[in-house]
């Protein structure tokens, strides 16, 4: 779920970040976003948030917006 003032990147975000460094810059960046965005909902879902249904929604959203952007790359 995004994030107003912009959410901080985890650690498995940040370690992502190296395998698409040959992306071009706009991709590598939509590509770390994405990843940034599917761990705040997964951290969210394991931390009990009632909106189950609408994380797993966020979370179905980012991965096929991940895939599309991996995809793109190749």
């Amino acid at each position: 779920m995004p994030c107003e003032d912009g959410p901080q990147m985890p650690a498995e975000a940040a370690a992502c970040s190296e395998e698409v460094a040959g992306a071009a810059p706009d991709l590598q960046r939509e590509m770390v976003r994405c990843r940034t965005e599917i761990a705040a909902v997964e951290a969210l879902l394991r931390g009990g948030h009632p909106d189950v249904a609408g994380l797993c929604l966020a979370l179905s959203d980012w991965s096929a917006e991940l895939r599309i952007l991996e995809k793109e790359r190749e």
